[in-house]
């Protein structure tokens, strides 16, 4: 029996609800006297101002007429009052009347009242003053009995309450609970007692509390219950286990942290191929052939020091029959581990089927773009200070037979082009399709130009034989570029990147050959990108212009039309080439809208000359390949001719061979939509692709231009001349015209119009100008062609 504790319950409670009745009636009455003091000293003020407003008229009256016998009068009266030290009434030049308590003014510190007296019979005017100086003694006096008056009424309540509160809780809350306390000390819950509730408290929180530690006390006596069952299933456990134990499919074990085996099963002996091991399985689980003896043991290591469970793949290198285990460790106390193996071969073998797979091109079982990635990374992180060369490899002109005859086709001559690849390189370089025509190639441990330079060149004469395709045989030809590591770039995309540039440098500059990348690659790319970013803006800040060059009727001398040229005007660079931005519009699509605002300005330009009454002027302007057919569709030029009333013939298209070549069928078909509307069309620089007799016949042009370059060295070159003289004879006897452009001087002029060439162009007549100095220069061309010689009567 345990003894009862000394201080009981009961003289806890009343000690601690009288401290705490004794703090919290100390701290209120210590509040309400401040507070009753406080509102005593407002109610004296409030009092001696009623007693300033009673007297206040006759002291106006005083001050006024300066009556100190009134004035003094009104202080006697005042001072009668117990609560007033002293009076003092004055005026603005004098004290009229002063009294004061004797022996109280020199002890009073109270504050005095002042009040300004104003005249009688005017409220602004002020006549003087009066002020009065509280008794601090009396009011000190009053206020000490009414705030103890207060604590006193107060402090009796604050007893009686306690008194009372103090008995409740003895005999509702601490006197049952203290009953509990003692029989709960009595009590067998073992035997089965139960705890009966206090008199009157079987249905309150008492009550409540009595059923919750009676329910404790079964609870109790049913976990001795089921400990006793428990007991005996682990017994029955124990025999399951190590019956699962020794036939399970996984091989178990626990080992130290050493890796020395404490016991295991024989499906571990079996997985790990130490079955058939004379002597069966090592005492060491460390000891077992694994592929990366480290890993293992740094599994172990790990699940050790982090107190939790680790699992990891593990190779076992075996003889016969290389095995894969997933080997699943879990910290079981006292430095020791429980382990569990499966075998996961199969799994790893569909896993590095499916990881080749992923880094394989499936048309030439060649790597791809993410193999070439892996590739590079692992040369640079394995071997960081080993050379080598990057080539990337592209087929010039295979989307034009792959798009001509097909996919079938095209793919046939991927696999040609794979295999030549393959005959042109060693066992130890890794060869990879990155993209549809694009292949890549690395060399390792090669340091300098002359190797890569050697392959690529090689590579760039075989790719470029016939490949025998059906009965035609094709021909596609190949750009290389090549970036060095390291000095190219110690990063992979880095290397990418400078390969790309110099693959890009060669194929702008025809294909058919190889490049090393050069730094200057790289500065000339973002140069091209800053570029594009500003021609971007150029459209939004009007900073694009057209720029106006006459085309002359030569035989007749007089003005014809002219050419619209588009003209960059930079804020800081001044004014751009065309050469410089228009491919950049073409590549990145900007072209279409620059297009459309081309179209747009020559109509306006061309309503303004025919207000001007130049009604028999025509403009020109030049479509870029990407345009055709949805970038300026034939609706798209109808439309801006008709919302200004200009007739089809006023506006001229130039386009080259190059758009024709790049897709026929849709070239013929926009224009010949655009000829049924009375739209012409000019061949511009005729003589510098392949001049193509069978072009003029089969396209609806009306006008060929000849390039300026034939024009430049007519008088000089004999054979230019002759070509001239070809093309002149051969366009009229199809019924064209000819526009020469590159005029620059009286004697072409003069050879032309022999010739028979109907229209020129060039600096010999003006340099493209802006539209504001368009009519100058038709003055000074109308006074140039009379004076030319041969000019028609």
């Amino acid at each position: 029996m345990r003894c009862p504790p000394k201080r009981n319950i009961l003289s806890r409670a009343v000690w601690a609800m009288a401290g705490v009745t004794l703090l919290v009636g100390t701290l209120v009455i210590g509040i309400t006297w401040v507070v009753t003091n406080h509102l005593a000293q407002q109610e004296a003020n409030n009092r001696l101002g009623e007693l300033l407003d009673t007297i206040e008229e006759t002291v106006r009256i005083a001050c006024f007429i300066e009556d100190a016998q009134l004035a003094t009068e009104v202080a006697r009266g005042l001072i009668r009052n117990s609560e007033v030290a002293a009076v003092s009434i004055r005026s603005l030049n004098q004290e009229l009347g002063r009294e004061e308590r004797s022996g109280q003014l020199s002890q009073n510190s109270a504050a005095a009242l002042r009040r300004d007296i104003y005249s009688p019979f005017d409220p602004t005017r002020r006549v003087g003053e009066i002020e009065l100086q509280p008794n601090r003694e009396a009011l000190e006096q009053r206020t000490f009995r009414e705030s103890l008056f207060v604590g006193l009424v107060l402090a009796a309540q604050l007893a009686l309450l306690t008194l009372a509160v103090i008995f409740i809780v003895l005999r509702l809350i601490v006197a049952p609970i203290k009953a509990i306390s003692d029989r709960l000390h009595l009590l067998k819950p073992t035997l089965g007692e139960r705890l009966p509730a206090p008199p009157g408290h079987g249905g309150n929180e008492i009550g409540r509390l009595v059923d919750d530690i009676n329910g404790l006390t079964e609870d109790l006596v049913a976990a001795l219950e089921e400990e006793h069952s428990l007991r005996l299933r682990q017994a029955m456990d124990e025999r399951k286990y190590r019956d699962i134990f020794e036939n399970a499919e996984s091989g178990i074990f626990v080992a130290d942290g050493q890796g020395t085996l404490l016991s295991h099963n024989r499906s571990l002996a079996r997985l790990s191929g130490q079955e058939e091991r004379p002597g069966g399985m090592p005492p060491n689980l460390l000891a077992l052939p694994w592929g990366q003896p480290e890993q293992t043991a740094a599994l172990l290591r790990s699940c050790l020091e982090s107190n939790s469970a680790q699992e990891d793949d593990l190779e076992l290198a075996l003889p016969d029959n290389p095995r894969w285990l997933h080997l699943s460790l879990t910290p079981i106390g006292d430095a020791l581990v429980q382990g569990i193996a499966s075998d996961i071969t199969q799994r790893k073998l569909v896993e590095t089927f499916a990881q080749r797979m992923t880094v394989t091109d499936l048309l030439t079982s060649l790597g791809n773009r993410m193999g070439l990635e892996q590739q590079i990374r692992e040369m640079i992180i394995l071997h960081p200070e080993q050379p080598f060369a990057l080539l990337l490899i592209n087929l010039d002109g295979f989307k034009r037979i792959n798009d001509g005859q097909g996919f079938d086709v095209g793919n046939e001559l991927l696999l040609m082009a794979a295999n030549r690849l393959r005959n042109c390189i060693k066992g130890s370089d890794w060869l990879g399709r990155t993209s549809g025509d694009e292949f890549a190639l690395l060399l390792p441990n090669v340091e300098g130009q002359e190797i890569p330079a050697k392959v690529a060149h090689r590579i760039v004469e075989t790719l470029g034989l016939a490949y025998e395709l059906g009965d035609t045989p094709a021909f596609v030809g190949s750009s290389v570029g090549i970036a060095l590591y390291p000095e190219d770039g110690r990063e992979l995309l880095t290397l990418l990147r400078n390969a790309e540039l110099a693959l890009d440098r060669v194929k702008r500059s025809g294909g058919r050959d190889y490049q090393f990348f050069h730094p200057s690659m790289a500065a000339a790319a973002e140069n091209r990108r800053r570029l594009e970013n500003e021609l971007r803006l150029a459209a939004e800040r009007q900073e694009l212009r057209l720029f106006y060059q006459p085309i002359v009727d030569i035989q007749q001398n007089r003005l014809a039309g002219a050419e619209a040229l588009i003209r960059w005007v930079h804020p800081q660079q001044g004014m751009v080439p065309p050469d410089d931005f228009i491919p950049v519009a073409e590549e990145t699509g900007l072209i279409q809208e620059i297009g459309l605002w081309v179209l747009e300005t020559a109509c306006d330009q061309l309503q303004q000359w025919r207000r001007e009454g130049r009604e028999d002027l025509y403009l020109s302007i030049n479509v870029s390949g990407s345009q055709i057919p949805h970038g300026l569709p034939p609706s798209a030029v109808m439309e801006a001719l008709s919302r200004r009333s200009l007739p089809p013939g006023a506006l001229v298209l130039e386009i080259t061979e190059g758009v024709l070549m790049s897709d026929m069928k849709q070239a013929l078909e926009w224009l010949q939509a655009l000829r049924q509307v009375g739209i012409r069309i000019y061949l511009d620089d005729f003589g510098t692709g392949y001049s193509s007799l069978s072009y003029l016949k089969r396209f609806p042009v009306t006008t060929v231009k000849v390039d300026k370059s034939f024009v430049r060295d007519m008088g000089q070159d004999s054979s230019d001349r002759a070509l001239v003289e070809a093309i002149v004879a051969m366009t009229r006897s199809l019924g064209l015209e000819v526009v020469a452009e590159g005029v620059e001087n009286e004697a072409q002029l003069a050879l032309l119009r022999g010739m028979g060439t109907r229209y020129g162009q060039g600096y010999h007549f003006s340099r493209p100008v802006p539209a504001g100095d368009f009519s100058a220069v038709t003055e000074r061309l109308e006074t140039l062609l009379q004076a030319t010689p041969g000019a028609p009567g």
